[in-house]
């Protein structure tokens, strides 16, 4: 039997919100800083690259510095308790897991591809039941986070070369494989797989979907937390 995947991207895609925001004002107010989280927003908004989401992702991760890895951790998992149990269903994108059960029904495996980190998405994806995870990795030393990047950086082209290597590294047919996305920035992902899908949201997406015949999967009625700032 031929080994295939199906990728996802995971915030406004599977998840209906932004992992790494709501991540970081939950953070914020277990650490006793909730003043801190308005003041962290603005600095992105007002920031020179504010368009460029690679620049953004750099500049999330660099607020990270200094942060123990083993308590994030921990929090990250009480951060996706509360969120389950704040919006239950709501929390998920219906049409997109509905996607991913029926293939993982039909013998894909699930890999999430994501510019959030491992930590954030862990419990997420632990509930989920997703086979892998290709996210940000993020250099820790010593226990703690410096604020930089460890290798690929999990956002346009890093995601193409990611969903490449793991299918290499798996004994993978990416011609056999479907992916998932709802960003334009996601093309370089979409553009490796026999299948693509997109959730509605992104006119520059729905354009090369349309273009492609690529299915265009319904978000839900309600965006739980839309930010100004996209990364």
């Amino acid at each position: 039997m031929t080994r295939k995947a199906a990728f996802f991207d995971v915030d406004n895609t599977l998840l209906n919100l932004k992992s790494m925001f709501s991540f970081q004002q939950y953070y914020y107010a277990r650490t006793g800083s909730s003043e801190a989280y308005p003041a962290f927003v603005q600095m992105l908004q007002e920031h020179p690259q504010r368009h460029d989401r690679q620049a953004l992702n750099r500049l999330f991760y660099q607020s990270f510095s200094g942060r123990s890895q083993s308590v994030l951790r921990a929090i990250a998992e009480a951060w996706f308790a509360h969120q389950l149990g704040e919006y239950g269903e709501a929390l998920w994108i219906g049409s997109a897991l509905t996607l991913a059960k029926r293939l993982r029904a039909e013998g894909y495996q699930l890999v999430a591809v994501s510019g959030s980190s491992h930590e954030i998405l862990a419990p997420l994806l632990r509930h989920l039941a997703f086979d892998a995870c290709l996210a940000t990795t993020l250099e820790v030393r010593d226990g703690f986070y410096t604020g930089q990047i460890d290798g690929l950086q999990m956002i346009g082209d890093g995601k193409g070369v990611a969903v490449r290597q793991y299918a290499a590294e798996q004994g993978i047919d990416l011609a056999a494989c479907v992916a998932c996305g709802d960003h334009i920035t996601d093309l370089p992902m979409l553009f490796q797989t026999g299948r693509a899908f997109v959730v509605e949201g992104d006119p520059a997406l729905e354009e090369v979907a349309r273009q492609r015949d690529w299915p265009v999967l319904a978000l839900n009625s309600q965006d739980l937390a839309a930010e100004a700032v996209h990364v």
